[in-house]
């Protein structure tokens, strides 16, 4: 396979170890695991990591690693050859390990099968039918579990009906014509054949599995009594052979399915520390590459003051010994303030990260990283005006946003709370070997941006919740929540988290028409703790020079309402009325049913902007004349 370039954010999120990615010629690859990347063409590991660490102990801590480091980029060797010492280069020819997956392929002419590895950089293979060497096309369809595991799917073992069939014939994939997975045959040359269809099918069976058993589960083995169960497979470590016992029921999907790869990150947004002089020395310290791993040369505080003088520019000389030192402990992460120790002991991981952010935006705070202005507060309250509805409106010109990739998950997203239960299991998928003292480590990538912050009124956000036509009303939505079991963070099944999860998506429309941005660059980060009712909505970028200023400016009084007001009107009609409306009050919609009144049409944002995966919205509760909340004065 050719070299693939992939940009360094999508290795942290989209195409992380584990995920397929597709090739321009339509290859397809398997990132590889954490353990080999860093490593150059030589597979030599590279010595030093501290161009590529990303100071941020808070969730360093958190997630209890040692460090965090943004995946490498490409640098080229050759054309630095013969240049003597004028120009040198450190870290080059680093590659990201790309597997070959699925491994099976199918000839173009005579449709037969063949079967190659993992490492296989080519799909010129030897066609035993056609007895020629033939550019190979890859089957389409793979197996996964909801443990994480992809298996190339039972070619041999599902056109024999028999898991432990010793026929080695060769075998082709024949399409009789159609639409349908009834078309698609594997024909063996002991005669057996066999159609494809239900290999994509689950049916709901919850004395087996709370999942349902699949339909290849159940039809693969021609002894009924006999399920099919996962192989178990983790071709990302490197090799077919990598596998554990898996008790779970798999599927097949299409290689570039959606549900093959859903990977799951942790983010939090940079927040000045107590002492602005030690935030200073600390990014100055990240700026010219002072990192942990310089600091631990030595164990003598007076030594690593030295090397840190050393390796910063003049101006450090300005600053006191003790901020010095702080920095220095804040950097080695020998210095937790209060709220990491909790952070920490909890279980919930990105609650507890929030509860802090949420507090600092509430504040006019002016740091390198972190810059919110106060715009407005509710000090007069106006029945008729949208504004007695809003408590405060913050402008955030600039703020430096951490993302972490803790692990994927297939088939279904990962909707819990983020517990350091989950965080550990993430870590054993991402490494082969996370027991190591070198993979104590996690990729993670730091954008700018800048963003609004509002928070509603909670003393009417709360009368409104209490009232008996809206609990009637919502106790729909907990009743179809009840049959999805227990994937749904129940910390959001609330009137007003759906509120404003709703009021979040129709404001983001509204602003991608007049800031600039487009709704695909606008993000909400939700805020709907206990005592917590805020929204920031922001845009985050790989300049480091922060923001382009239109999502900034319609912050400001004069700007924010207007759009808030257009919002709301436009979420009293749907184009695909009345129907988006009815469903949404009688049966729901959306992926099982969470929805209320919300749809493409009306409220489903890109995957990119949306926390919650388009789930839980509902106009009903922003415009409804008996229960909306915008109609209550």
């Amino acid at each position: 396979m050719k070299d693939l370039p992939l940009r360094r954010g999508q290795l942290v999120t989209t195409f992380g170890p584990g995920a397929l990615v597709i090739s321009p010629e339509g290859e397809s690859a398997m990132i590889g695991a954490l353990d080999k990347w860093f490593y150059d063409k030589n597979e030599h590991r590279i010595e030093t990591l501290d161009e590529y660490e990303i100071q941020e102990p808070r969730l360093r801590s958190l997630l209890k690693v040692n460090k965090l480091l943004m995946p490498p980029d490409f640098r080229s060797s050759h054309q630095y050859k013969g240049t003597g010492n004028a120009l040198t280069q450190t870290n080059t020819d680093l590659y990201i390990p790309l597997l070959r997956f699925p491994t099976w392929h199918y000839c173009p002419s005579c449709k037969t099968l063949h079967q190659t590895s993992l490492s296989s950089r080519t799909s010129w293979l030897d066609c035993k039918e056609c007895k020629k060497q033939t550019k190979m096309i890859q089957v389409p369809f793979v197996i996964v579990c909801k443990h994480g595991h992809i298996s190339d799917f039972p070619w041999r073992e599902w056109v024999h009906r028999n898991e432990h069939t010793k026929c080695d014939g060769l075998m082709k994939l024949v399409s009789t014509g159609g639409a349908t997975l009834d078309s698609l045959k594997v024909k063996c040359s002991c005669n057996k054949e066999r159609s494809l269809r239900g290999i994509m099918s689950r049916k709901t069976n919850s004395d087996n599995d709370e999942d349902g058993v699949s339909e290849l589960s159940k039809m693969l083995n021609e002894n009924a009594d006999t399920l099919y169960k996962c192989p178990g497979h983790k071709p990302w470590y490197g090799s077919e052979k990598e596998r554990e016992d898996c008790s779970a029921y798999p599927i097949a999907v299409l290689k570039n399915s959606i549900n093959v790869y859903y990977p799951n990150t942790i983010s939090a947004i940079h927040l000045p520390g107590e002492n602005p002089e030690v935030e200073k020395l600390i990014d100055m310290f990240e700026r010219n590459g002072i990192t942990s791993s310089w600091l631990n040369v030595t164990d003598k505080l007076e030594d690593k003051i030295k090397i840190v003088k050393k390796l910063c520019p003049p101006e450090i000389q300005e600053y006191n010994q003790s901020d010095i030192e702080l920095a220095i402990l804040y950097i080695e992460g020998a210095l937790n303030d209060d709220q990491i120790s909790e952070q920490i002991n909890t279980r919930n991981a990105e609650t507890e990260l929030r509860k802090k952010e949420f507090e600092t935006l509430l504040q006019e705070i002016d740091t390198k990283n972190l810059k919110v202005k106060k715009e407005w507060n509710c000090e007069q309250i106006i029945e008729d005006d949208i504004s007695t509805y809003f408590s405060l409106i913050n402008r955030v010109t600039k703020l430096k946003e951490t993302i972490v990739l803790t692990g994927f998950n297939r088939l279904i997203t990962n909707e819990d709370e983020m517990s350091q239960n989950q965080i550990l299991k993430g870590k054993k998928l991402l490494f082969k070997e996370h027991d190591l003292p070198n993979n104590n480590w996690l990729p993670a990538y730091k954008v700018y941006g800048e963003g609004i912050f509002f928070t509603l009124n909670l003393e009417k956000l709360m009368l409104w919740e209490q009232r008996p036509d809206v609990s009637k009303y919502f106790n729909k939505l907990l009743s179809r929540v009840e049959k999805r079991g227990s994937n749904v963070n129940n910390s959001i099944i609330k009137p007003s988290n759906v509120l404003l999860h709703s009021l979040s998506h129709i404001i983001i429309d509204e602003l991608a028409l007049t800031c600039g941005y487009n709704s695909a660059s606008l993000r909400e980060r939700l805020y709907l703790n206990d005592n917590q009712c805020g929204i920031l909505i922001y845009t985050s970028s790989g300049d480091i020079d922060g923001t382009f200023g239109g999502l900034v400016r319609m912050g400001k009084q004069e700007n924010f309402f207007p759009v808030v007001n257009k919002a709301i009107d436009k979420a009293r009609w749907c184009s695909s009325d009345p129907v988006c409306s009815e469903i949404g009050k009688s049966s729901g919609q959306g992926v099982n049913n969470l929805n209320g009144a919300a749809c493409h049409s009306c409220s489903y944002l890109p995957e990119t902007s949306c926390e919650l995966g388009n789930l839980f919205l509902d106009r009903t509760l922003l415009i409804d004349p008996e229960i909306g909340f915008f109609n209550i004065g």
